[in-house]
């Protein structure tokens, strides 16, 4: 979060979940420090996520919608669309997409509970209908259609929808989505965000972003592991003394011998 005299700026740059990313309750945390600025810029690289906690994000911002402007400068998938909206104005940088497809949802349960989901499913998807209609001005069925067929978009395409107002060039700009958690749920992912060169780990937060998108890890498994494992992964060093203290905060159940072993045998698998 950035804030001046002009213009403060909040980002979303992770899933939108409390768990796996960035939850409502967090986000709001950091909107209340700047919700009362004249003008307000979002930042938005998201995959996607919660649509419970993404609507209730979207709500937060839509209080401020004519002192809003939101930039989408990597992806913003499933309800990372709906958000992207919020504002009076979205621009999408170039070589960035935006993603509309249908809400989903794992259950568990009879025949009863299944009919209660598919249920709330469909009134979910009404409302994604209206929003995106509200902004672009497209026919419903033609935004159910889109839906349909899981439809992402360039930064070119969202403009020329009217899903996005301009769009932005700042030169090499590509999104990536090899190995994020949400991505096993889409059909449709474009080619040239599949297309990863060489991993590589510079700091903790980029190491806990790996472990969490390419790992399988939790929020907090992935926060535990780079407490505990970051100075010796960093120096090379496998000695279990120097892993530094473990996270005060989180507890998992495991040693933190086998904590390293895990997180050693991921940074192998991953090639770092």
């Amino acid at each position: 979060m950035k804030k001046t005299d002009d213009i403060s700026e909040i980002e979303i740059l992770d899933e939108i979940d409390s768990f796996w990313g960035i939850g409502a309750k967090e986000f709001k945390a950091a909107f209340d420090e700047v919700k009362d600025s004249s003008k307000i810029k979002l930042y938005l690289n998201t995959p996607g996520g919660s649509v419970f906690e993404g609507m209730a994000i979207y709500n937060i911002l839509a209080s401020v919608r004519d002192r809003l402007e939101v930039e989408v400068i990597g992806l913003a998938a499933s309800i990372g669309s709906v958000v992207a909206l919020a504002g009076s104005k979205l621009t999408i940088a170039e070589g960035a997409y935006l993603m509309i497809h249908n809400p989903t949802t794992g259950i568990w349960g009879g025949a009863d509970e299944m009919r209660k989901t598919a249920d709330i499913l469909d009134k979910m998807k009404q409302e994604f209908v209206k929003i995106y209609s509200n902004k672009n001005g497209l026919d419903e069925k033609e935004i159910i259609a889109m839906m349909d067929a899981e439809t992402w978009m360039t930064s070119a395409d969202a403009v020329e929808k009217g899903f996005a107002d301009d769009s932005e060039d700042y030169g090499e700009v590509a999104a990536k989505l090899d190995g994020c958690h949400i991505a096993k749920s889409f059909a449709h992912i474009p080619a040239q965000m599949k297309a990863a060169g060489a991993l590589k780990v510079n700091n903790p937060r980029e190491l806990e972003i790996l472990l969490r998108d390419a790992g399988g890890f939790s929020k907090h498994e992935a926060v535990a592991l780079v407490a505990q494992g970051w100075k010796a992964l960093d120096r090379g060093d496998p000695d279990p003394e120097q892993q530094g203290d473990p996270a005060d905060t989180l507890e998992i159940a495991e040693t933190p011998e086998q904590t390293r072993i895990r997180a050693d045998a991921l940074m192998a698998e991953a090639g770092i």
